[in-house]
C-alpha cells in the first residue's frame, strides 16, 4: 500500500502540472461536464475531494475485489505504468484512491468482449456456480438480455448504492427500476460509457467556405438546433458532379451519416421511442405513433431526395467507414454524426476545424436527447459474490472518483486539450449533451425481448414510406415480449435469491 500510494502522490503531481498547462493556455478552461442525467458541472474538486456520502471511517481491511472487465477496456480503470498521459494519470489515480479510502486491493480479470459472448460467458459462470467475479463491467443491451437469468444482483439492496447521485445517470436507473429492482446501472464507474455518448460534429472549415455565419453551438444552447434547422444548413452546402450518384471520396455534402445504427440515433434525437409507459404503467408500442410516423418519413425524404444529406445504411465496412471519416476529416461535409470517441480517433485530423453540437431536436418545443452506444459498459454486482456489501461500497466509490477525477480527465484530453477548444460554449454544449443522455427499452433490449426487424434504417435504404404499417402488424407481438420480459425481470428475486 505504501509504494502504491507513494506513485498515487507522484501521479497526482504530474496530473496537476497537466492540467496546470492546459488551464494557463489561452482561451482554455478548466475541464467540467454534467453529471449523468443531471445538469450539475463535474468539479475538478469539492470541499472534502468528494461527492459521494461513504463513511470516513469505512475500510475492509486490504480485502481483495474481484472485477471482471472487457480486455479491450481494461485500460478504463487499471494502468500500471500512466507514463504522463493525462487519462491514464487520472485512471491511476482513481483505482489508488478507491484502495486506500476502502482498505481493498483490485484482483482484475478480462475476457473477450466480442459481443454477446462475454455475456453469455458471465451467465455460464454463475449456472456452473462458480464464484469468480464480485463487480463485472458488462455491455448494456447485453447485461439486459441476461438478467432475467439471475446472474446479476439486485443493486438497489445494496448498501451504499446512492442512485441519487450525479455519478449514476437517473435516466436509466428510474428508467430500468422493475418492481423495485435494478440490475445494472451506468455512470462513472468507468470512462466507456462517456465513449459512447453521441453527438454530431460541424465543420467549421466548410460553414465558413459556404457562408455559414451563425454561431451553430450558440444556437443550440439557445434551444435551436432543430431537424429543419440543421436540414437547411446541410441543404447549403453541396458540390456534387453527379447528384444520382454521389461520390465521397471527391463531393462535399452537408450532411453525413457513417453507420446505418446512427439512423436510429437520429431518431431518438427526435423524441421516437419504440415503447412508452401509460397511466396504468404498463408498456405500450408508440413505435408506429403520429410523431414517429412523421420523424420516419421525414428522414426517409431528407437521404432520399436530396444528394447532399447521405449515410450508410448497410453494414459498415472498415472501407466505408475509411471513406466516410475521411470526407469530414478532409473538409468535405458539414455534419457528421459521431460518438465522442470517435473525436480523438476518427476525426483527429480535424482538431480545431469542428464544433460539438447535440443531436437535432424535433422542434424548438421538444427537449434534446442525447444516448450511448447499446454496447457501453454497465456497473453490475455478481449474485453470487458472498462480498456484496464490500462491492456495493466499491462501486459507489468508483463512480465517485471516476465522477471526480476520470471523466474530468477524459473530456480534457479527448475533447478539449487535443481538440483545442475549451470554449464556455463548448463546455457548456458538453454538458447539454451529457445533461440529456436518455435510455429506452427498445433501443437497449431488443435482443432480450424482440425480434424486431424493422430497423430505422431500412425504410431509408428501401426509399419505403409504407414501414408504419409494418410496425402496426407486428405490435401486439412487440407489446407482449417486452410485457413477459418485464414480468420475468419482476420476478427474479422470488427465483433467484
Amino acid at each position: 500500500m505504501k509504494t502504491k500510494l507513494l506513485l498515487f502522490l507522484l501521479s497526482s503531481l504530474l496530473l496537476l502540472s497537466s492540467l496546470l498547462a492546459a488551464c494557463q493556455r489561452p482561451g482554455v478552461e478548466g475541464s467540467g461536464t454534467a453529471g449523468s442525467g443531471d445538469s450539475e458541472s463535474l468539479p475538478t474538486d469539492t470541499d472534502d475531494g468528494w461527492v459521494d456520502d461513504l463513511p470516513e471511517d469505512l475500510n475492509f481491511g486490504d480485502a481483495e475485489i474481484r472485477i471482471l472487465y472487457p480486455d479491450i477496456s481494461l485500460s478504463d480503470i487499471f494502468v500500471e505504468d500512466p507514463g504522463g498521459d493525462l487519462v491514464a494519470d487520472a485512471v491511476y489515480r482513481a483505482q489508488a484512491t478507491v484502495e486506500d479510502r476502502l482498505g481493498v486491493f483490485y484482483k482484475l480479470s478480462t475476457l473477450s468482449s466480442t459481443r454477446d459472448t462475454y455475456s453469455r460467458a458471465v451467465l455460464n459462470s454463475y449456472l456452473s456456480q462458480e464464484d469468480a467475479w464480485d463487480i463485472v463491467a458488462d455491455m448494456a443491451c447485453y447485461a439486459g438480455a441476461i438478467a432475467d437469468d439471475g446472474a446479476y444482483a439486485d443493486l438497489r439492496s445494496l448498501p451504499y448504492l446512492d442512485f441519487t447521485k450525479p455519478y449514476w445517470n437517473q435516466s436509466l436507473a428510474e428508467g430500468f427500476t422493475v418492481d423495485g429492482h435494478l440490475y445494472f446501472c451506468s455512470g462513472d464507474a468507468t470512462v466507456d460509457y462517456l465513449r459512447k455518448i453521441y453527438c454530431m460534429l460541424c465543420n467549421t472549415k466548410v460553414a465558413g467556405e459556404y457562408n455559414i455565419t451563425e454561431d451553430l453551438q450558440q444556437l443550440a444552447l439557445d434551444g435551436k438546433w432543430t431537424s429543419e434547422a440543421m436540414k437547411a444548413f446541410a441543404l447549403s452546402v453541396s458540390d456534387i458532379s453527379d447528384p444520382t450518384n454521389v461520390n465521397r471520396e471527391t463531393d462535399t455534402v452537408g450532411l453525413l451519416l457513417p453507420e446505418r445504427d446512427h439512423a436510429t440515433i437520429m431518431a431518438n434525437g427526435f423524441g421516437v421511442k419504440r415503447y412508452e409507459q401509460n397511466a396504468s404503467g404498463v408498456y405500450e408500442c408508440v413505435f408506429g405513433n403520429a410523431h414517429a410516423v412523421d420523424a420516419i418519413q421525414w428522414m426517409v425524404h431528407l437521404f432520399n431526395d436530396n444528394p447532399s444529406c447521405i449515410g450508410t445504411f448497410t453494414l459498415a465496412s472498415a472501407d466505408t467507414f475509411r471513406i466516410d471519416h475521411e470526407m469530414f476529416n478532409s473538409q468535405r461535409a458539414l455534419f457528421v454524426t459521431a460518438s465522442f470517441d470517435d473525436i480523438p480517433s476518427a476525426y483527429s485530423a480535424s482538431y480545431g476545424d469542428f464544433v460539438v453540437l447535440p443531436l437535432p431536436k424535433w422542434s424548438e418545443e421538444d427537449p434534446y436527447i442525447s444516448t450511448a452506444r447499446v454496447i457501453h459498459l454497465a456497473s453490475c454486482v455478481m449474485r453470487s459474490s458472498p462480498e456484496k456489501e464490500m462491492a456495493g461500497a466499491v462501486l459507489e466509490c468508483m463512480a465517485s472518483v471516476g465522477y471526480s477525477l476520470v471523466s474530468p480527465a477524459y473530456f480534457e484530453e479527448a475533447l478539449k486539450v487535443k481538440y483545442n477548444d475549451a470554449t464556455p460554449a463548448t463546455k457548456a454544449i458538453f454538458d447539454l449533451i451529457r445533461s440529456t443522455v436518455v435510455f429506452d427499452w427498445g433501443y437497449y433490449f431488443s435482443t432480450a425481448f424482440m425480434n424486431n426487424k424493422l430497423f430505422v434504417y431500412t425504410p431509408i435504404l428501401n426509399n419505403d414510406l409504407s414501414w408504419a404499417s409494418l410496425v402496426i402488424a407486428n405490435k401486439t407481438q412487440w407489446e407482449r415480449g417486452i410485457a413477459e420480459y418485464i414480468d420475468r425481470l419482476a420476478h427474479v428475486e422470488d427465483e433467484y435469491n
